[in-house]
């Protein structure tokens, strides 16, 4: 058994390198912390996530993640209080916590560095993550309890009256009230157009071509991304949302911008592609499939519309989806789609899927790419 624990410690000083290896692993070792916690441990383990959210969030206010990164050297709490301002015997409190969850390395009395972990948690997406669960989503799945009760253990399906209205006291959809929320608004940068060809699906366009509506596109991320990856494809680029988000929108050459209500019929016609981003998972299929109706309207026999959403798997789903799909539950009455419910979907709305290919595995997040039937 100490050969076994020796080569476990070894894996876990150098991990292997390839993704599918390390995924292994990853699952292999879980199973492992099931099988061989006792019950204090598997207590802590299920109670533990909201308080290690919360510190990391304190964490990341007092920008310990991005400071033990950047450092070429372990640093000392005294170290970390001085830029912050804050007490050095608080700053030890919160980073023995870490280390104890494995969030930093600790390698001394009040002494730390960054490990693997401290690394993710410093780039500013996952930081936006932390802050999103935090600000927004735990509040809601401290209300799901009750309000599942009160409502009878009914699959939610009301966006207007959900864990979320009553956790953040408003009578806002969730989306409308993020946009009063300007750390909830930052861009956490997934790359669609990894696994799609843009290019060659729009082959041969002209400067007034038009060759990417994105429809409910929030503030630009995803045109932006669009430009930066393909600025030699000539063609028409808008963003399309609410009058009230487009002000918010992050400037884009190239990139126009137009008021738009996805309830009604898309006014742009005859695009290369139509493109939307987490905005059916929002919706349950009634309401998602007007939606999709809307923007048949406008399609030519060569226009596609690419879904960018999460795609959980008819079996195996991973906790990281899963977690998701809670979350959409509690926060929008809504649900993440298995691989069957999305077909279903699309096909009831009439269309063809031409490819569905996730980019993010771990997560399920994909795109599917279909046309007019």
């Amino acid at each position: 058994m100490s050969d076994v624990i020796a080569q476990l410690e070894a894996l876990a000083e150098s991990p292997p390198e390839d993704p599918a290896t390390r995924l292994n692993l990853y699952n292999a070792a879980k199973r492992l912390i099931v099988a061989t916690e006792d019950p204090f441990n598997t207590i802590c383990r299920v109670n533990g996530p909201p308080m290690i959210l919360t510190i990391c969030q304190v964490a990341c206010d007092l920008n310990i993640f991005v400071q033990l990164t950047e450092a070429n050297s372990p640093l000392s709490t005294e170290s970390l209080a001085a830029t912050s301002g804050a007490d050095p015997s608080f700053i030890g409190r919160i980073l023995r916590f870490l280390a104890s969850n494995d969030i930093v390395r600790e390698t001394g009395e009040d002494e730390f560095t960054a490990n693997a972990v401290t690394r993710t948690l410093a780039r500013p997406g996952f930081q936006a993550g932390i802050a999103h669960s935090f600000m927004a989503s735990m509040p809601c799945l401290q209300e799901l309890p009750k309000f599942l009760a009160d409502t009878k253990y009914a699959n939610p399906t009301d966006v207007l009256h959900s864990p979320f209205q009553i956790a953040h006291k408003t009578d806002k959809l969730a989306y409308v009230w993020a946009m009063d929320q300007p750390k909830l608004m930052a861009d956490f940068n997934l790359t669609w157009l990894d696994v799609f060809d843009f290019p060659r699906h729009v082959g041969g366009s002209a400067v007034d071509t038009l060759i990417f509506v994105d429809v409910g596109g929030g503030i630009g991320q995803q045109c932006a991304l669009l430009k930066k990856t393909h600025p030699q494809v000539p063609g028409r680029v808008v963003l399309q949302d609410q009058p009230f988000v487009l002000p918010h929108a992050i400037p884009i050459d190239g990139v126009e911008k137009q008021a738009f209500d996805l309830w009604a019929e898309q006014p742009l016609k005859g695009a290369r592609v139509y493109y939307m981003r987490n905005i059916l998972e929002d919706y349950l299929d009634d309401k998602a499939i007007t939606i999709i109706k809307n923007t048949m309207l406008a399609m030519a026999p060569d226009s596609i519309l690419i879904i960018d959403e999460m795609i959980i798997p008819n079996r195996g789903a991973s906790p990281r989806s899963t977690s998701q799909d809670m979350t959409m539950m509690a926060t929008l009455a809504s649900a993440e789609r298995t691989e069957r419910q999305w077909d279903t979907l699309l096909d009831r709305a009439g269309l063809v899927v031409l490819q569905k290919t996730a980019y993010n595995t771990a997560t399920g997040e994909s795109i599917i790419v279909a046309a007019l039937r």
